[in-house]
């Protein structure tokens, strides 16, 4: 037993514990195997798919994936433009191809069993300190305490950090160390995980339902609408400019090309496009379109929001004969939806024709 100047920290999380097995989301990757433990594989396959991405779009996403590669050793015999074709739509293309990067590793240096030690963990592709916790925490049963949002938002609230979370890092840390578990450490990762998405919520928390009110500071000093204290937001997002190019020839089919496996969508498919600027001045013509510009037929412009710039996009188009660019790929229009082309770039085909 802890000393008793943590009892309240044993209290709350004895109560989380009682709470999760009448309160747990049913959530896929969740599946119990003979140990009482999630499979690891699954385990780390929805950490990567969770990061940046929310869990309502991930569920449907996760099955469909872990059916048609259910282990280490199918998904690392994978080409990496298998797994983008399959990530179109869930967004962070890098996330796609670190996973794929990982599970190569795994398969080669540690027999196609996901690692349980986090030195480990953390030296993998795409796995930081939160990802590698909630690996060895959720699927392994390590006393450990990963920091997502959730938990740093309850933590917050309970002892009542009268500064924005990104400047108590730190002491969020400290506190969390209470709350690791030696023996239920998976169940309890997942009941702070599932309180903060389902009571202890960022905007309007349920307070009237709140099992741990009585050891929660916010709440005894009516604050937690206030923490976790926000930082007032300063300009809106940068904006960034382009301009794209939609061919089609005589097949109905779309010309299309692979972007550079650095920087925004890495390695992704798209349709011609200038460099993206700042801007709209910058814009230099794509090469390809240098000797068409005078043809192309302006369509629309569309804005397509990426988690720090607005991109603002001009949409061309041109039909073209396939034979004056044999060198080129195409996809059928009527394929688009099933193309491992990104969401922006099934916006820019949609709207251009």
């Amino acid at each position: 037993m802890k000393s008793s100047k943590n009892s309240k920290e044993i209290l709350i999380k004895l109560i989380f514990l009682e709470w999760y097995k009448k309160n747990k989301r049913n959530l896929p990757w969740r599946k119990l195997e003979k140990n009482n433990l999630p499979n690891p594989y699954y385990v780390f396959i929805s950490e990567f798919m969770l990061q940046q991405t929310t869990v309502g779009t991930v569920k449907n996403r996760f099955k469909e994936f872990v059916l048609i590669w259910p282990n280490i050793n199918t998904l690392s015999r994978i080409s990496e433009k298998t797994i983008l074709s399959f990530w179109s739509g869930l967004g962070y293309y890098s996330r796609a191809t670190n996973l794929l990067k990982a599970s190569k590793i795994i398969s080669k240096k540690y027999r196609n069993k996901i690692p349980s030690n986090y030195d480990d963990l953390i030296n993998l592709p795409g796995i930081g300190e939160y990802t590698a916790k909630a690996i060895l925490g959720i699927a392994f049963n390590k006393p450990v305490m990963p920091i997502d949002a959730n938990i740093e938002r309850i933590i917050a609230r309970i002892y009542g950090f009268k500064s924005p979370i990104s400047k108590v890092k730190n002491e969020l840390k400290d506190k969390s160390e209470l709350f690791k578990s030696n023996k239920f450490s998976s169940t309890l990762i997942q009941a702070f995980m599932d309180y903060g998405s389902l009571v202890c919520t960022p905007r309007n928390p349920n307070c009237k339902i709140c099992v741990i009110k009585k050891h929660c500071f916010s709440f005894k000093n009516n604050l937690q609408d206030i923490i976790p204290i926000k930082i007032k937001s300063k300009l809106n997002k940068r904006k960034k400019y382009t301009r794209a190019y939609v061919f089609y020839n005589e097949n109905d089919e779309i010309l299309v090309r692979k972007r550079s496996s650095k920087g925004m969508l890495a390695s992704m498919l798209e349709v011609p496009n200038d460099k993206w600027e700042n801007e709209r001045k910058n814009l230099v013509y794509d090469k390809l379109i240098f000797k068409l510009k005078n043809k192309m037929q302006l369509k629309g412009i569309i804005n397509y929001s990426f988690s720090h710039f607005e991109l603002e996009t001009e949409v061309f188009r041109l039909k073209v004969n396939k034979n004056s660019f044999m060198s080129h790929k195409w996809i059928k229009k009527k394929s688009l939806n099933k193309s491992s082309l990104p969401t922006i770039m099934k916006k820019i085909v949609q709207t251009a024709l």
